[in-house]
């Protein structure tokens, strides 16, 4: 096959159009391929080195007791992205107390976007976990893996037209080597 073709290449200057147009795709999907990469990269939703969110809607343990109201029992969060860690050093978690303006930060248990907070219950060592905003920052694992991805992305990329101008340059001198031949008799 690969024979034919070049046969084909030697006898036939349709064989150089076809060799023109691939070159021509080549570029131009070069050119596409950079764009892309250039306008979705620095737009990725969690390609942040901090991110932060926040929980609301908690009501505070009443009574002596610490009874009733919905941190009395252990609350589960559900983040929009994996943190990059699954310790209490990686992901800081502040409970928010507006009334009293008051913040605590417990040890909480991380299984990937979930993060489980301690119940505020009469079980807690004083001041108890009285909440009704729930802070939590982290660094995305997209984040850590996009920035590794850009890595190698920047190094094919800045080789890719290096490559095309080599193709071109060797494309153009079999171009010029078969054209000072002349014709066979």
């Amino acid at each position: 096959m690969k024979a034919n073709k070049s046969t084909r290449i030697k006898q036939n200057n349709n064989g150089y159009a076809e060799i023109i147009s691939g070159l021509l795709v080549l570029l131009i999907a070069i050119i596409i391929g950079i764009l892309i990469f250039w306008s979705v990269s620095p737009n990725m939703p969690g390609n942040v080195a901090s991110r932060t969110e926040y929980f609301t809607g908690y009501t505070l343990p009443t009574g002596p007791a610490h009874t009733g109201g919905s941190n009395y029992s252990a609350q589960v969060i559900t983040l929009d992205y994996v943190p990059n860690g699954a310790s209490n050093s990686s992901v800081a978690v502040v409970c928010y107390n507006s009334t009293g303006k008051t913040t605590s930060s417990p040890t909480v248990t991380i299984k990937n976007t979930k993060i489980t907070i301690p119940a505020a219950g009469s079980n807690i060592a004083t001041p108890p976990l009285g909440y009704d905003q729930i802070n939590v920052t982290y660094t995305p694992m997209i984040y850590d893996d996009v920035a590794v991805t850009e890595t190698n992305a920047d190094t094919v990329f800045d080789l890719l037209p290096i490559i095309a101008i080599v193709v071109i340059g060797s494309i153009m001198i079999g171009l010029i080597i078969g054209f000072g031949k002349g014709k066979k008799t």
